[in-house]
C-alpha cells in the first residue's frame, strides 16, 4: 500500500489554490525535468482541472473560485517511467482543497469537516498573494486590508496545527521584476504575527518554508492598476509549482527527528547527565543515537506510526536530506554548489535505471525531491524562514 501524505491548502478567495493545482497538473502530467510525473485519481477530477488550465491558457477569463461551501480533495499518484517505458507508483499527495470563502467569510455553519481535515493534514499550504505583499511593501491601503483579514486568518488557523507551513509567494512572475524574495520574507517578518508564527515553529523545528511560484509564468498577465491581472495572449509557462511538493516528505521527517531528539533528551537525562546545551538539536540527536544515519534511521523506525513507515533506505535517504539541509551553510560555495548538484543528478540517473518495483521508485523519487530542494536553497537562500 502506498503512503499518502495529507496537504491542506489555505489561502483567501482569489488567491488562486485551484489554479496552482491545475498548473500542477498540467506541468507534472507528463514526465519531464523533474524525474517523475502525477497522475490524479478520477477521471472527473481530470477532466475538472483539464478544463480549468484551458480556461487559464485561452479564455480572457479568469476561473471562478470556488464555492464557499465546496470541499475539494485531489489526490495524485505519484508515478515514474523507467527507460524500459515501464510505469511504477512511488506515493500518493492527498490535496485538500478548501474554498477560500471559509477563510475569511463569516459563515451561518459549524465546520467540524474542516477541523478534522485540519488535525489530519501532514503540511500546511497557504498561498500568500504576491501582489498584496507588494501593496504592503508599498504601504498602500490594499496591503494593509490583507494583513488584517486574509492573512491575520490563515496564521489564526496555521496555529492551531503543529506541521509544517509552506508559504507559498504567487504571481511571483509580477513580483520578482519589483522585488527579491529577501525583501519579500523581510516585509513579512515586520508583521507581528506572522513573525510570531515562524518563530514558535523555528523553536520546536516544525519547518518553515517562503516558496516563490508563479502558476502561469512571466509574460503571462500584466497587473493592472486596479489590481487586477490582465492576460497578455502569450502560454503559460508555471514557474516552481514543483517544489511544495517536492519539499512535504522531507519536512515531514525532519519534523519527525526532532520529536525524537525531544523523546531521546527525556529518556537521556533520566540516565545520564545532559547532553551539553550548547550543541544543536540535531547534533544532540546524533549523540543520542550513536551518530550515522543508518543509526538514526532505525531509532526512528521504532518511534513513527505505521503512516510514515519507509524501507530503512528510503529513510536514510530523507534523513540525509535534512542532514544537508541543516548541516550546509546557506550560502554555499559555487563550487561546492556545482559538485553537489552533479551528484544528484548522477545518483538519480543511476537510480532511475534500477527501478523495478514501487519502493525503488519511492527511493528514486526521493532522490528527485532532493535535487528539487537542493535547486530552491541555491536560487531562493532567504526560503528558509528562520529566527
Amino acid at each position: 500500500m502506498l503512503n499518502t501524505f495529507n496537504v491542506i491548502m489555505l489561502g483567501p478567495a482569489g488567491s488562486g489554490k485551484t489554479v496552482f493545482l491545475a498548473s500542477m497538473d498540467k506541468k507534472l502530467s507528463i514526465q519531464g525535468e523533474s524525474g517523475f510525473f502525477l497522475d490524479i485519481d478520477g477521471q472527473e477530477k481530470r477532466k475538472r482541472l483539464k478544463n480549468i488550465y484551458a480556461q487559464i491558457a485561452t479564455d480572457e477569463r479568469w476561473p471562478n473560485a470556488t464555492d464557499t461551501q465546496d470541499i475539494s480533495e485531489w489526490v495524485f499518484t505519484c508515478k515514474v517511467q523507467t527507460p524500459n517505458l515501464g510505469i511504477y507508483s512511488a506515493c500518493k499527495f492527498n490535496y485538500m482543497d478548501y474554498a477560500g470563502g471559509r477563510i475569511t467569510e463569516e459563515m451561518d455553519f459549524e465546520d467540524p469537516e474542516f477541523d478534522q481535515k485540519l488535525r489530519s493534514a501532514d503540511v500546511v499550504l497557504a498561498l500568500l498573494d504576491g501582489t498584496k505583499i507588494m501593496s504592503l511593501i508599498r504601504e498602500e491601503n490594499l496591503g494593509k486590508s490583507w494583513i488584517v483579514k486574509d492573512l491575520s486568518n490563515i496564521l489564526s488557523i496555521i496555529q492551531t496545527n503543529d506541521k509544517p507551513v509552506h508559504f507559498l509567494v504567487s504571481k511571483w512572475d509580477i513580483v520578482q521584476k519589483y522585488y527579491n524574495l529577501e525583501q519579500i520574507r523581510d516585509c513579512l517578518l515586520e508583521v507581528e504575527e506572522f513573525k510570531d508564527i515562524v518563530r514558535n515553529r523555528y523553536r520546536k523545528e516544525s519547518p518553515v518554508r517562503l516558496i516563490p511560484i508563479s502558476s502561469v509564468g512571466s509574460g503571462f498577465a500584466e497587473l493592472q492598476p486596479d489590481g487586477s491581472m490582465k492576460k497578455t495572449g502569450v502560454m503559460p509557462k508555471p514557474f516552481q509549482i514543483e517544489v511544495p511538493l517536492a519539499c512535504v516528505i522531507p519536512d515531514i521527517i525532519r519534523k519527525l527527528l526532532k520529536e525524537l531528539e525531544d523523546k531521546q533528551k527525556e529518556e537521556k537525562d533520566r540516565e545520564i547527565k545532559p547532553v551539553n546545551d550548547d550543541l544543536t538539536w540535531w547534533d544532540k540527536l546524533k549523540k543520542y543515537t550513536g551518530g550515522g544515519v543508518k543509526k538514526i534511521a532505525s531509532y526512528l523506525k521504532e518511534y513513527v506510526p505505521p503512516k510514515y513507515q519507509f524501507a530503512s533506505e528510503i529513510l536514510e535517504e530523507l534523513i540525509d536530506i535534512v542532514d544537508t539541509e541543516l548541516t550546509r551553510p546557506v550560502y554555499q560555495k559555487e563550487e561546492e554548489a556545482r559538485k553537489k548538484t552533479e551528484e544528484l543528478k548522477q545518483k538519480k540517473a543511476a537510480s532511475l535505471e534500477k527501478i523495478d518495483d514501487d519502493t525503488k521508485a519511492l527511493s528514486y523519487c526521493v532522490t528527485c525531491f532532493a535535487g528539487i530542494i537542493d535547486k530552491l536553497d541555491r536560487d531562493f537562500p532567504a526560503s528558509k524562514l528562520e529566527l
